[in-house]
This record gives C-alpha cells, sequence and structure tokens, in this order.
C-alpha cells in the first residue's frame, strides 16, 4: 500500500495551523493526530546485521519520552500512553558497498505492552528513486486492542511535544506483518527540506492507523542522544563542504 506524496500544497496547510496546543487539553491533542493523519492522507535492499557505533553505549544512557495517543470510541478526548525512546547510531555494512551510517530508535510503551523499532538511514539502493528510508518495526501482543498495525501514512516532525507537525515529503509502504517503509523524495528542493526538518526539530509524529479502523499518533523525543545521534549521522549523509 502507498500513500501520496507530500506536496508544496499540504505544507503550506500544515505551516497554516496554529502551532501551540495547551498540554491539559486532551481533546485538542486528539484533534492533533486526526489532522495530523487527515493531511498525510490526503496529500498528494536489505543490509547485513548492523554493528553498534562507539557512541551507543553513550546514547543508551538516558531514555527520551515517547507518548502514544489513541482513539477511543467511547471517550471523545481520546487515550494518553507515555513510554521511552533508546537512541544510538548504527554502522551498516552492505556487500559490495561501504559503510553506512543509520539512525537507531527503541521505542516501548509499557502499558500497551507495544514495541516499535525505527531506523533512518541513506539509501544505497538505485532502484529505489529514494534519498533515504525510514523503516517501522511494530511487535504488539496477540490481544492488541485494535489489531496490528495496517498502516503508517507518513513521518512528521515538530518543535515540541505539542506543536502541529509538519509532514517529510514521502511515500510510505506496508513491507509486510508489522514492516513499514517510508521512501524520502530525491527532489532536490524536498530532499534538503527534509534533511532541515530532521535536524531542526525535536520531535517526531508516527501516524498510525490500526486493523480496526482506530487511528493513533505516536510522538517520540530526541532529547539530547536523539539529538546526538542524528548530529552524527548527518554529518556522515552531508558532509560540509
Amino acid at each position: 500500500m502507498s500513500y501520496p506524496m507530500y506536496t508544496p500544497e499540504l505544507g503550506v496547510a500544515a505551516r497554516a495551523q496554529p502551532v501551540d496546543i495547551a498540554p491539559s487539553a486532551r481533546r485538542s491533542r486528539r484533534v492533533l493526530f486526526i489532522v495530523a493523519l487527515l493531511a498525510l492522507v490526503s496529500a498528494g535492499q536489505t543490509p547485513n546485521a548492523p554493528a553498534a557505533s562507539p557512541s551507543a553505549a553513550a546514547n543508551a544512557a538516558a531514555s527520551s519520552r515517547a507518548m502514544l495517543y489513541e482513539e477511543d470510541p467511547s471517550d471523545p478526548q481520546g487515550e494518553e500512553y507515555a513510554g521511552s525512546v533508546l537512541w544510538r547510531t548504527d554502522r551498516i555494512t552492505a556487500a559490495g558497498q561501504g559503510d553506512e551510517i543509520a539512525v537507531h530508535a527503541d521505542i516501548e510503551i509499557p502499558d500497551r505492552k507495544l514495541k516499535i523499532e525505527m531506523s533512518i538511514r541513506r539509501n544505497t539502493d538505485k532502484s529505489l528513486a529514494a534519498s533515504h528510508v525510514i523503516e517501522l518495526t511494530f511487535v504488539a501482543p496477540p490481544d492488541f486492542a485494535g489489531g496490528d498495525v495496517s498502516g503508517v501514512p507518513g513521518i512528521l516532525m515538530k518543535s515540541h511535544e505539542n506543536a502541529r507537525g509538519i509532514p517529510l515529503a514521502g511515500v510510505g509502504l506496508k513491507v509486510s506483518k508489522g514492516l513499514f517503509s517510508i521512501s524520502l523524495s530525491n527532489v532536490a528542493a524536498e530532499r534538503a527540506r527534509n534533511l532541515q526538518y530532521l535536524k531542526e526539530q525535536s520531535w517526531i509524529d508516527i501516524p498510525i492507523v490500526y486493523a480496526s479502523g482506530r487511528r493513533a499518533i505516536l510522538a517520540i523525543e530526541k532529547g539530547a542522544s536523539g539529538q546526538r545521534s542524528f548530529h552524527e549521522a548527518l554529518l556522515a549523509w552531508e558532509p560540509p563542504r
């Protein structure tokens, strides 16, 4: 399943939304993930096992915050669940190619017994028209409410937890059960904008659609360890000229 690519019109629409949402307003948070999902949906090689970089141990020393916001048919305010995210950089060795740096996040939402792995790496597959690839793997218990994760429409970046996200330009694809891939645009202007958002924004929104049709947003904080991981990776991806 693929989703429409980011368009300039979508970017303008996203920027036109109010930036701040009061932290205590859970109903506004529900509106936030509904707007994000609607905005994304309405817009137009497998590497060897990674070896942890020297910075991995340092990054794992402190976790950052994660929040899962879910729709609830019986509660118009929805539900929210706190979790954590551990960031690191991985050095990936692919056959016939040089080492590549990837940003890796291990996310856990204990109250939902939900675990997610996310990796962001530069694309080295010449058959794929993408600058970078974001992969997401969801591991949920058999009795997970809402059923399996059936869709991840895209990725949004934002300045803080309660800001409205700005979509990255890219196309989402369900690879297999629990595995999703976002191919980021290789168009020069969109590529530059995506990298700027990845560098400068402090939070990431991951819209989710469950098999039941319910929707959610997973918001994850970079924190100090995430900022270090992105800084290291971006220097490798875009060395200073």
